[in-house]
């Protein structure tokens, strides 16, 4: 059962206790305070949320990047200190041999040469073996020998076979010897790792998109009256979207640098128990990705903003409730 007051009764009733008035309107105020700090907060936490999406995947995609520079990394020191053997025949002459050394030296996919005499060959054997093996076939048979480093870039099934061919055409060549399943096993594995890596790098990217989006559009939604009063009134909407968007990459930009902020401290700590861990190169690479995590978390939030702004501006008025 709802009892109703007339109008005119209530005026006179407050009218005549002018005490109860000015307690309703205290109270009236005291909600409207209340609930205007309540949104402050629900907006302040919107803006947190937020920033904490925003750092903590930009950090995790700062870290598998890191995972990818080193898988690379090891891939090339791999294949790098990979030693592609060249024998030579036992009628080689020191003359020819010197000569066959100054060319490897200047061609395009050898990293370093070294010569290794049938007798520096012996004393390596006797150490693996741990005994004379010399007594046993009582002359040295093994020959003279060039182990070759190769540049990263060519050690390669395909290449390997191209260089093996070049090089049997040089007359004091007797036979090479190199492990190419060994190669082609550690190239496909590394190769593996980082397929896996970056996709889930796109998937992290995917949920960062979707988190960010998510917490963005809480906050304008709290918003969504103010966008359309001022639509209504007749701001462009380049005036509306403004200042939502320099909060947006206000927002982002924070994020990603304690996102970077992080990724330092992780690395730094890293680094102090291994010491070779980020080379210098590496280092210029490392600051291209802090400045690629800045870019990203400013557009990420900009765009989620642009999309949110623009869904109430495109809502009629009668939908602007749900």
């Amino acid at each position: 059962m709802t009892i109703k007051i007339a109008p005119k009764l209530l005026t006179s009733f407050l009218h005549s206790s002018p005490c109860l008035f000015f307690i309703l309107a205290a109270i009236q105020i005291y909600m409207s305070k209340t609930e205007e700090k309540f949104n402050k907060k629900r907006l302040r936490g919107s803006y947190i949320s937020v920033i904490v999406s925003i750092s903590l995947v930009l950090t995790l995609l700062g870290l598998i990047s890191i995972i990818i520079l080193k898988a690379q990394q090891l891939e090339k020191d791999t294949k790098e200190n990979y030693n592609f053997t060249v024998l030579l025949k036992n009628d080689a002459s020191q003359s020819s041999i010197r000569q066959f050394m100054k060319e490897l030296d200047v061609a395009p996919f050898v990293k370093e040469t070294e010569f290794i005499s049938k007798e520096d060959a012996a004393e390596i054997m006797k150490e693996e073996l741990d005994q004379e093996f010399l007594e046993f076939f009582g002359s040295n048979p093994l020959p003279d020998a060039i182990d070759i480093n190769l540049k990263a870039e060519y050690v390669e099934k395909a290449k390997l076979e191209e260089i093996k061919t070049e090089l049997q055409g040089n007359s004091i060549v007797d036979e090479l010897a190199y492990d190419a399943e060994f190669i082609e096993i550690v190239t496909e594995k590394l190769k593996l790792i980082v397929t896996y890596l970056l996709g889930g790098s796109v998937l992290f990217l995917l949920i960062a998109i979707a988190l960010i989006n998510s917490s963005i559009r809480l906050t304008i939604y709290s918003k969504r009256f103010l966008i359309k009063t001022m639509q209504l009134v007749g701001a462009t909407r380049m005036f509306i979207q403004k200042p939502f968007i320099i909060r947006s990459l206000k927002l982002g930009f924070t994020g990603s640098i304690i996102a970077i902020g992080i990724l330092s401290g992780l690395v730094l700590v890293v680094q102090r128990y291994l010491p070779e861990f980020i080379t210098i190169e590496e280092t210029a690479v490392l600051g291209i990705t802090a400045g690629v995590m800045v870019l990203l978390g400013m557009i990420i939030s900009w765009v989620s903003t642009l999309v949110a702004v623009n869904k109430y501006l495109n809502l009629n008025t009668d939908e602007i409730h749900f």
